[in-house]
């Protein structure tokens, strides 16, 4: 909830919010809700006449709200942080830039891995199909001198752009949209994420 809302004045927000959706009044919820959460809300399907009732009294009266918050640690490196009886602290860790937990990570990964020449970590995010007779010194050629080696760091950089852009995702697939017909392409392999296409 408080990473929908923000998370000061939590409950008078959700308050104002399930208001809103009792309404219809989808431009108000929008106001409400935090902006990079806001891609991800369907705000029509939650005004329609048959669910409002329901997420009105949902967002009256939440069961749990999480206090969190997105630390910029450098420039196309945040931490997520959540709120606790004892203070602040790091959901993660923040030293670990090669994750794959969640899609996001491994976006971040290949952009982070590919401009340190971490092939060993770009072999990791490509899917065990790829990887087939695939070494990290064939990965260093195609990024470096490759005939390719210039688009693959233009769609790198494509891909830096958008980083903390709303991802699309399902249990096992996710998509990062970055506009002009290009997007990130990620699944689920083994409890990690890896990237299909960039």
């Amino acid at each position: 909830m408080a990473g929908l809302l923000g998370c000061s004045g939590v409950q008078g927000r959700s308050a104002a919010l399930s208001r809103a959706v009792r309404r219809g009044d989808e431009a108000a919820m929008q106001r409400l809700l935090v902006p990079a959460a806001a891609a991800g809300v369907d705000a029509t399907a939650m005004t329609a006449k048959s669910a409002r009732r329901a997420w009105s009294k949902r967002l009256r009266r939440p069961k749990e709200v999480h206090h969190g918050a997105t630390l910029l640690l450098a420039e196309g490196r945040a931490a997520r942080l959540t709120k606790l009886p004892a203070g602040w602290f790091f959901a993660e860790d923040p030293t670990d830039v090669y994750r794959q937990d969640t899609p996001e990570q491994a976006i971040a990964a290949l952009v982070w891995a590919s401009k340190r020449g971490r092939w060993d970590v770009l072999l990791r995010l490509a899917p065990r199909r790829y990887r087939v007779g695939l070494s990290e010194a064939q990965l260093e050629s195609a990024w470096t001198e490759g005939e390719g080696a210039t688009e693959l760091r233009r769609a790198r950089d494509r891909v830096e752009g958008h980083l903390g852009d709303p991802i699309a995702r399902d249990a096992h697939e996710a998509r990062l949209d970055l506009g002009g017909g290009h997007a990130v392409l990620l699944e689920r392999e083994s409890g990690a994420w890896v990237v299909v296409d960039f």
